[in-house]
């Protein structure tokens, strides 16, 4: 007998703003989520930027360490729970629920291989890699691999490769001697002798014989060297050519830039924005539509936003723009912004827009899948390992220093937590 299936409850009923729906108090929070989303993606670069505030260089590191534990949180707590909880609600189709539940997961997984190859091709084309340094106020670039235009190292050559024989100078006078017989056997006694022949020479045959190696050898040695100067010579001129093409420039701090490192590292902070942009507007649509339990709700994404803004802003403010880039601040106004924009589109659909509706769960369970995948690899890949990993972490960081890095990192991520029971 076939088993049959229960009916799939019906989506939708998320909707419940009416009457008792409170818009002043709606429109008060979403002045604070700007306030705060602003204040914590800024603080970190007024800080950076801006010289007569004097913030102690360990409240930048701090900040920097801290926000990495946020964003590491944001992903899995925040982004990854709500992914799978919206994407495999009961009431959207089999697609989702029994045919294919691990959807969410292969989604991020889809993000994390996209953001991958973009930072893949850019290495190809800038070569090795960069970011804010390990302490925050440091920015470095590596390049793997020889120098262009460098000569192949010549393979290793020492006195182990004779015996014993060859080293005596008995063994050298008997190949002279054995090379002198064989010249004068050339030539009869009788006949015209050639020119500066071993037989007409001053000196031993087994001199002669080394001296004329030596000549050869130094021939050989000045070609070689005269080839790699050529080489060195043509590399200079590429590289100076490709300097002349984009000269660097400097940035706020007056410290020299190489383009292709500020390229790569504008790049990589604009990824790792648009991942966290992705759900900001789903978290102010939240706040918006909202009304048992708002404050409380409230409250926890003041926080949120801040924790997540302080981390993007160390970020941002490790970034070497030019002097005078507004950039920066473009950066830290559409965080702050985008949250409040989220609240502000509740706020005229919450009579029409059900965050319970088949459509709803569907678009916030996909975006905070991409934007999750998105975080977590910039978050592990290119902030957490970079930072306490690499050669530049291992070089400029004590293990002391890397201890109290990792401190903040839980902190953050102890704190993000926390947030997530609330929101």
């Amino acid at each position: 007998m076939a088993e049959v299936k229960e009916p799939k409850p019906q989506c939708g009923g998320g909707n419940k703003a009416g009457d008792e729906y409170d818009v002043g108090l709606h429109v008060a929070g979403l002045f604070l989520v700007l306030a705060f989303s602003i204040f914590g993606a800024g603080f970190p670069v007024m800080a950076k930027k801006v010289k007569w505030l004097k913030v102690p260089p360990k409240v930048f590191f701090a900040c920097k360490h801290f926000g990495t534990g946020v964003l590491i949180a944001t992903a899995f707590v925040h982004l990854l729970p709500t992914a799978f909880g919206n994407l495999m609600n009961p009431c959207l189709p089999d697609l989702f629920t029994d045919d294919y539940p691990p959807l969410p997961g292969a989604i991020m997984m889809a993000s994390m291989f996209m953001l991958f190859t973009i930072e893949m091709w850019i290495n190809a084309k800038i070569g090795g890699h960069s970011h804010g340094g390990p302490t925050g106020d440091v920015m470095h670039s590596h390049a793997h691999g020889p120098a262009p235009g460098a000569p192949p190292r010549p393979p290793r050559s020492g006195r182990d490769s004779f015996d014993a024989e060859a080293d005596s100078i008995d063994f050298e006078k008997r190949v002279a001697q054995r090379a002198y017989d064989d010249e004068k056997s050339r030539f009869p006694a009788y006949g015209p002798q050639p020119a500066n022949t071993l037989s007409d020479s001053d000196m031993p045959p087994w001199f002669v014989v080394f001296y004329e190696q030596y000549v050869r050898q130094r021939m050989e040695m000045m070609n070689m060297i005269r080839t790699t100067q050529e080489k060195q010579t043509s590399s200079q001129v590429a590289v100076t050519e490709v300097k002349q093409e984009e000269d660097p420039f400097y940035d706020a701090e007056g410290q020299q830039v190489d383009p292709a490192v500020y390229r790569k590292m504008s790049l990589n902070i604009t990824m790792l924005e648009g991942g966290i942009l992705f759900h900001s507007v789903f978290v102010g649509m939240t706040i918006s539509i909202t009304i048992d339990g708002f404050i409380i709700l409230l409250v926890a994404i003041l926080f949120h936003q801040m924790f997540e803004g302080l981390g993007l802003g160390s970020r941002i403010a490790a970034v070497p723009y030019p002097k005078g880039s507004i950039r920066p601040w473009v950066l830290v106004v559409a965080f702050g912004t985008t949250a409040p924009i989220g609240q502000a589109i509740g706020l005229l659909t919450r009579s029409s827009y059900d965050p319970e509706s088949a459509f709803g769960l569907i678009i916030v369970g996909v975006f905070n899948a991409i934007s999750s995948g998105l975080l977590l690899y910039a978050a592990l890949v290119d902030l957490l390992a970079e930072d306490f990993l690499s050669e530049e972490a291992n070089r400029l960081l004590s293990s002391k220093d890397k201890i109290t890095a990792f401190c903040y990192v839980l902190a953050g991520a102890a704190g993000m937590s926390v947030v997530g029971i609330f929101a």
